[in-house]
């Protein structure tokens, strides 16, 4: 649900929770004071005040842990794609300690791996599409070319030795960059997060307040809060997906220090 709502402009999201769905709380409630004028006189107060007390507080919580993991999990995939952007520009920095015949193709490979990144896995990730065989050759054939080069001094050895170590690093951070391609909220806690939000302000809707324009102005801005609450959840739901996303700056930087341009392809 949420990756459907991701292909929404996030403008029109932001409008729908922020604006609309209050607007419509706020019409909900003018519409109890003209059906029930009874419940304007606070009768119910008591009751219902401690009722949303304790609704309140279990959403309140509820909706802060998803917020917040949803952040830390941007946050982190952040993290992890320019950690892997930087193994990359080690791995190519230090390819200078290799012979010529493993240097060049090494650095040519390391190239073609960063346009591929850019160019053609950053376009599927942003679909949900955690796939990326292309760059998963090009770290094989990079294995395969540190395997084979010929050392003929202990100072190439240990070159070689460094540079195979930084490469399965750069193995992980990918592998951990493709995780969180899917690393979204579970649709369980959508449905928890969407029923709480009909029953707190439902609740409030009963509270009766003498002024209508107090009382429509509380549900409004009970309503809008959850909106924008639920609008940031979404916004930071899947990391590589919709306006707000990861992007591959640290790679176009690399790319950028290799002297290429970012918008083509390596092959």
């Amino acid at each position: 649900m949420a990756r459907a709502i991701l292909a929404t402009p996030t403008w029109l999201v932001g409008v729908l929770l922020v604006v609309v769905v209050p607007a419509l709380v706020v019409l909900i409630q003018w519409g109890i004071r003209r059906r029930w004028p009874a419940l304007v006189e606070g009768q119910q107060n008591d009751v219902v005040g401690f009722v949303i007390a304790v609704v309140g507080v279990i959403y309140a919580v509820l909706l802060a842990f998803v917020v917040i993991v949803a952040w830390e999990t941007f946050d982190n995939a952040e993290g992890v794609v320019g950690q892997e952007a930087s193994a990359l520009r080690t791995v190519y920095r230090d390819s200078v300690g290799l012979p010529a015949e493993t240097r060049a193709p090494l650095k040519e490979l390391v190239r073609r791996y960063a346009h591929e990144v850019v160019n053609d896995s950053w376009p599927a990730m942003a679909e949900g599409q955690p796939g990326d065989p292309e760059a998963g050759d090009l770290l094989s054939q990079m294995a395969q070319v540190l395997s084979s080069a010929p050392t003929t001094t202990p100072a190439q050895q240990e070159f070689v030795g460094a540079e195979t170590e930084q490469l399965n690093q750069l193995v992980s951070l990918r592998s951990q960059r493709l995780d969180f391609v899917d690393s979204g909220i579970p649709g369980i806690l959508w449905i928890a997060l969407i029923v709480g939000a009909v029953v707190t302000v439902g609740f409030a809707l009963l509270f009766g307040v003498e002024r209508a324009g107090l009382q429509l102005l509380m549900v409004g801005s009970l309503a809008a809060l959850v909106g924008v609450l639920l609008f940031v959840a979404v916004g930071f739901n899947y990391p590589f997906s919709g306006d707000v996303s990861v992007q591959p700056d640290s790679f176009e930087r690399v790319l950028h220090d290799f002297g290429e341009p970012a918008d083509q392809n390596g092959d």
